[in-house]
């Protein structure tokens, strides 16, 4: 009997050390920036621009095309964990291809940008993004706010607090803590997570069209939990499931043209 208690003794122990391991170190379990950045030549020739948006922490660095006419959206885009805004050009340009302005924004600790990530940072830096908008004389009636993956949970943040035409959430969760506790079954996940971007408690409050678009084989954020999102919203509202579709081939899908079309869309109805 006491070889037994030793050893659960010894199991719970290790058992305490994970669970505080996984509490010290979590936001290296949510967040996976490089530090990648375009030349102003690459940029040009792809039609952007590298601007600075003032935060409390310093300036951020996020990617810009204007509009080409005062008919066409600006699409204030958040992405996923992982990578940088370099690396996602290709689906800025697509974004852009019928002349719509895309303000790509940049998080704190990615892409050369200062500070570290985390749920209030990136709140704040969509914050100041959009106000940097406001101060270039373009219209809130303009704006549509879209999210991809992690940057679903800003981006609906974003529209809760700030008036815009239209809200594109892609492949998004209910919130953090449920993801933590899908991922991480054996641990008490949902009280140690400290980033939790509460969409769920959110998403019906928000006053504009939604649009949802996820792939029903999606293998990180389940389509269930999509749909309980979208199910949440108040109406209008659009659901564009791709079936078969993954978490990170959306776009290889060619989900570029429902964006475009619904962003142009919002705008116009306005």
């Amino acid at each position: 009997m006491r070889s037994i208690l030793i050893s659960l003794i010894f199991v719970a122990g290790l058992y305490l050390l994970f669970v505080a391991l996984a509490y010290v170190f979590q936001r290296n379990l949510i967040y996976f920036p490089d530090q990648n950045l375009l030349s102003s030549q690459k940029l040009d020739e792809r039609g952007f621009e590298a601007v600075e948006i003032a935060s409390s922490s310093g300036a951020l660095i996020s990617l810009w095309r204007a509009p080409s006419d005062q008919t066409k959206p600006i699409i204030i885009h958040f992405h996923g964990n992982a990578g940088s805004l370099a690396a996602r050009l290709p689906l800025y340009q697509a974004l852009a291809q019928d002349g719509a302005g895309v303000l790509a924004v940049g998080y704190p600790g990615y892409g050369g940008n200062i500070g570290a990530a985390a749920e209030d940072a990136f709140y704040e830096a969509a914050q100041a993004n959009y106000d940097w908008l406001v101060k270039q004389g373009f219209g809130a009636d303009r704006f549509v706010i879209a999210g991809q993956s992690l940057g679903s949970g800003v981006a609906t943040w974003l529209a809760s607090e700030n008036e815009a035409s239209g809200l594109i959430l892609e492949a998004a969760f209910t919130g953090m803590d449920d993801m933590a506790q899908r991922q991480f079954p054996m641990l008490p996940a949902k009280l140690l997570i400290k980033d939790r971007y509460r969409s769920i408690d959110r998403i019906a409050g928000i006053d504009m069209p939604l649009s949802w678009i996820h792939g029903t084989g999606d293998e990180l954020i389940p389509f269930a939990m999509g749909q309980r999102l979208f199910d949440a919203a108040a109406e209008p509202k659009n659901a564009y499931p791709i079936k078969n579709g993954g978490h990170n081939d959306l776009w290889s899908r060619g989900i570029d043209v429902l964006i475009r079309k619904d962003a142009q869309y919002f705008v116009s109805r306005r």
